[in-house]
């Protein structure tokens, strides 16, 4: 939401993690390769795809499992971006209806929404890993396993498919989808709506 406070527009983004898991959503479901409903990712049409937007796929999906662990992260009030150095223009940003976020903006001293560095995918994952599964109520052996899916994306995905094309990669593996991104997309969404220990007290 843009907001023109008579100094320019502000971006108030009290609501980014909800809106990151909408995002996560759309990349995950864009190519009706796998859908989502109640909460649910599953497998939908496997036809026939270009090496083009096999690719396509490949990156969004990975994308999206990235996308939805930051989701999660901001849901649960663990911070896992920093200050970008160099980037005082364009849209200032606020976070007016929501407290923790409005406080780490200010912590941080950001003022504009270029300044926000949300940093890489081991970033967010160490983060998870060494705060945020600390609070929520979910089994040890899922935690476990969502940092091990995440470490075969970043070694086997996420890159090989996010800067180059390799013709070699360009055909859908429903094994791999099957074995690897539908269970890390429903063990994230099932944390997305988890309640943290914090929430309760």
């Amino acid at each position: 939401m843009n907001i023109d406070t008579g100094d320019g527009i502000n971006v108030d983004i009290s609501n980014i993690a909800e809106q990151n898991h909408r995002y996560a959503i759309h990349l995950s479901t864009f190519q009706n390769v796998i859908t989502y409903h109640n909460g649910t990712y599953k497998i939908a049409n496997t036809g026939e795809h270009s090496p083009f937007e096999t690719i396509d796929f490949w990156r969004n999906i990975s994308l999206a499992a990235e996308i939805l662990l930051k989701a999660c992260l901001l849901k649960h009030n663990i911070l896992f971006f920093k200050k970008r150095a160099h980037s005082e223009y364009g849209e200032k940003v606020t976070a007016l209806s929501n407290l923790w976020l409005d406080g780490i903006l200010k912590k941080l001293e950001i003022n504009y929404v270029a300044q926000i560095n949300t940093g890489t995918i081991s970033t967010a994952l160490k983060n998870a890993e060494n705060k945020l599964f600390e609070q929520i109520q979910l089994p040890p052996q899922n935690t476990k396993l969502i940092s091990q899916m995440f470490y075969v994306i970043i070694r086997t995905r996420r890159n090989r498919n996010s800067h180059f094309f390799f013709p070699n990669q360009s055909h859908i593996n429903i094994t791999e989808i099957e074995m690897l991104f539908l269970p890390l997309l429903n063990l994230l969404e099932e944390v997305y709506g988890l309640s943290s220990y914090q929430d309760e007290k």
